[in-house]
């Protein structure tokens, strides 16, 4: 029997072999405690309201499952990005996370993980567009695509820079296994922008930093609970090995015909089923009807389109979790 981790690898491999179908995400163990998560999202707490390292306002409601931006005309931080330089501010990673002191916790407990049975994921919240509307809200973001290129181009070269320096900073400390790196280009049934604008604007910032993942063995997890059916093959092409968060409404079926194992897929289970209400059967039957569409279609993990393990309401991710063992033990 292979452990998690071959399994999972064996999973996402062109021609792989698994001997049963990975369970979310049971093959990692991930850290955010590292000291980049630290010191970007560290302002994070739940009942409050704050600002983060590039001065944008975040609220986080008592009542509410994760933390948002919110950006308003009077609280934006870059209100015209013609004039970007002069309202952003980039953090610096390397002078304020690059202190080995800073990084001794998170190694130690790192050193502690089984990597014959499980991989250590490293984690990269607010991808390069997710930061672009951070500063200035949704509508100022996909209008000033159209409007100021230009400028668009240079504050997505500062902030693709920025995040080429976490990723090395977390490659090189850290030396995961794996990273799953954050940015969502689409909404549920369509991207945000147009493919030819991402593909001027968005992905050349990642051809670096995912090179660099991959020229150091690191696998590459992008999350996008997205329809980015356009833009797959691109999305090989810039080395990524998952698609973590494929939504139900993207055509799965197709896109795995298409790919043909160049790069895997993880998701499909619609997060409908992620409500207080939700019933035993009912989530198990969405568990069923992912694991019987998709994963025959190979190189494909069903889980929960979120960006990392768990669910809203608890109950739903244990019955997920409890019905895919069941399937795995069934084919025995």
């Amino acid at each position: 029997m292979l452990t998690q981790r071959q399994n999972f690898l064996e999973t996402i491999r062109k021609g792989g072999n698994p001997d049963r179908i990975v369970n979310q995400y049971g093959a990692f163990v991930p850290f955010t405690n590292d000291p980049l998560n630290v010191y970007t999202r560290g302002n994070r707490v739940k009942g409050t309201t704050s600002k983060d390292r590039w001065g944008t306002t975040i609220l986080w409601p008592e009542d509410q499952f994760a933390a948002m931006p919110h950006v308003t005309e009077s609280n934006k931080v870059c209100p015209d990005v013609t004039r970007w330089k002069e309202y952003v501010k980039v953090p610096d990673l390397v002078e304020n996370c690059s202190d080995k002191k800073l990084w001794e916790p998170v190694l130690e407990a790192a050193a502690k993980v089984d990597r014959n049975e499980k991989l250590v994921l490293g984690f990269m919240g607010t991808g390069v567009f997710e930061e672009m509307h951070f500063l200035m809200g949704f509508e100022d973001t996909l209008m000033n695509m159209l409007l100021e290129p230009e400028a668009m181009q240079e504050l997505a070269d500062a902030i693709g820079e920025y995040r080429y320096q976490y990723a090395k900073l977390l490659v090189d400390n850290l030396k995961p296994d794996a990273i799953i790196s954050h940015d969502d280009w689409g909404s549920k049934n369509n991207m945000f922008m147009s493919p030819e604008v991402w593909r001027e604007i968005i992905k050349p910032q990642y051809v670096k930093i995912y090179g660099y993942m991959k020229e150091h063995g690191v696998v590459v997890l992008h999350h996008a609970d997205s329809y980015l059916e356009p833009i797959v093959e691109d999305m090989v092409e810039l080395g990524i090995d998952v698609w973590q968060g494929v939504l139900p409404t993207n055509d799965i079926l197709k896109i795995q015909k298409q790919l043909d194992g160049e790069m895997a897929l993880m998701g499909g289970i619609d997060s409908i089923v992620d409500r207080a209400d939700a019933q035993e059967d009912e989530i198990r039957a969405e568990v069923r009807r992912v694991c019987n569409e998709y994963v025959p279609g190979g190189n494909f993990i069903p889980s929960l389109t979120y960006g990392l393990a768990g669910s809203i309401y608890p109950h739903v991710d244990a019955i997920i979790t409890d019905e895919i063992d069941r399937i795995n033990a069934a084919k025995k």
